[in-house]
């Protein structure tokens, strides 16, 4: 076998190194078989309000709905997350999601369904997972080595991306063939799935049992954590400052395709492919660096170009352009930016407060639910292009003063 072989072969089990781990190969399925369900879930109750209602400001309620409790609750998964099993705690979860999807099918197919349930079901939707996501990322770091834990994560979001691209077309497929209440029904059988990958794993150390305080003390050592780690508290509020200005668009893409660009919900989609395509490959060169030693600095180095093409999309008025931009802002922000987020958040927690610390971040992503309000009223009174970069520019002054100016992110080399 010549050299040439050997390193390709090097770079291949470099790039699939956490899948060594059987628990984690489990995990990994679950993952895939859960961002699937996600994917058709968010699709098919936002096509659910649409045939219900006709409105897009019912759609936006429930989206805040949702949201509301993902940024109320969150801290408080971060406490069960590290109270209990954890792999119990997502299966416990994962089966209410299934069992709420599957009351929305069953309202649907009896005739009985009105908007009030998909605000009550929504509610409790976004309640859950505040619970599961902190005991989610919380659990990769008990299923491999720290070597392999930012080729954990890149996978881990790899697999999720695939998911939300598949999943929603999976959904589309089902509805025009079979209606929404039987696809519901296939919505809540995936969900059921993922918890039959949880099952398999198995020989997880025991937790380390601890004094049992009380939950507001739980909290104050998760946020004291944070606060006095100064790594911490620098990586999470770059991610705070990303999802409150430069995720928030996410929310409000079909008002600022149809106004900029002209295009309905099909252009729309074709975006989020371009941007699931984008979040593809930077998981996969995330997934080919192994343990990068530079992790702070390929973090803020994807921040800054990501807020240049968020800049360029918000001013294209030429698809073809926009779609190319769209691209690698979803390269640099789910596909780099978060990974290596969560990969630095865990890497410097200790393991008895990574899930009430992992909570504190899993408050950002629930903020671009609420944030894309300010976002839309601002879209309507100056216009979406100044929005836009309006948000674009103090992501990139929070980038510049917390990555750049301080020396922290600099001189750090985890």
């Amino acid at each position: 076998m010549t050299p040439t072989t050997d390193s390709r072969d090097a770079g291949k089990l470099k790039m699939f190194s956490a899948l060594r781990n059987r628990n984690f190969r489990w995990f990994w399925l679950n993952g895939a078989a859960q961002a699937m369900a996600q994917g058709m879930q968010f699709l098919t109750v936002g096509i659910l309000v649409l045939d219900i209602t006709e409105s897009a400001y019912q759609l936006g309620l429930v989206i805040f709905t949702y949201g509301l409790p993902n940024v109320l609750f969150s801290l408080l998964g971060g406490v069960i997350a590290d109270r209990t099993d954890r792999v119990r705690l997502l299966i416990s979860t994962r089966f209410a999601v299934s069992a709420l999807i599957l009351a929305l099918a069953v309202l649907k197919i009896t005739g009985h369904l009105e908007i009030w349930h998909i605000f009550t079901i929504a509610f409790f939707l976004g309640t859950v997972q505040a619970i599961n996501m902190p005991a989610r990322m919380a659990l990769v770091a008990d299923l491999v080595e720290r070597s392999d834990m930012m080729n954990a994560v890149a996978l881990h979001s790899m697999m999720n991306q695939s998911g939300q691209i598949l999943g929603p077309a999976l959904a589309g497929g089902l509805i025009e063939m079979i209606g929404l209440g039987p696809t519901l029904f296939v919505n809540a059988g995936l969900y059921a799935v993922g918890i039959l990958f949880l099952a398999m794993i198995r020989g997880l150390p025991p937790k380390i049992s601890g004094a049992k305080m009380e939950i507001f003390r739980d909290l104050q050592a998760g946020l004291q954590c944070v606060r006095c780690t100064p790594v911490l508290y620098t990586v999470i509020g770059l991610a705070f400052a990303f999802t409150f200005f430069a995720m928030s668009y996410r929310q409000v893409l079909p008002a600022f395709t149809e106004e900029v660009l002209d295009v309905g919900a099909g252009g729309t989609g074709l975006l989020w492919l371009g941007a699931g395509l984008g979040s593809l490959l930077g998981s996969f060169i995330l997934a080919t660096l192994g343990d990068f030693r530079r992790k702070a600095w390929l973090l803020v180095g994807t921040l800054i170009i990501l807020c240049g093409f968020l800049t360029l999309f918000a001013w294209s008025t030429w698809y073809p352009a926009s779609w190319v931009f769209f691209f690698f802002v979803g390269a640099g922000s789910t596909g780099l930016f978060w990974p290596l987020v969560n990969t630095l958040v865990q890497l410097n927690v200790p393991t008895e407060l990574r899930g009430r610390v992992l909570s504190i971040l899993q408050i950002a992503p629930g903020i671009h639910f609420l944030s894309a309000l300010p976002l839309a009223i601002a879209g309507d009174v100056i216009g979406w292009p100044i929005a836009l970069t309006a948000a674009a520019v103090i992501t990139l002054f929070f980038a510049l003063w917390l990555g750049v100016s301080r020396p922290l992110l600099r001189h750090f080399e985890d």
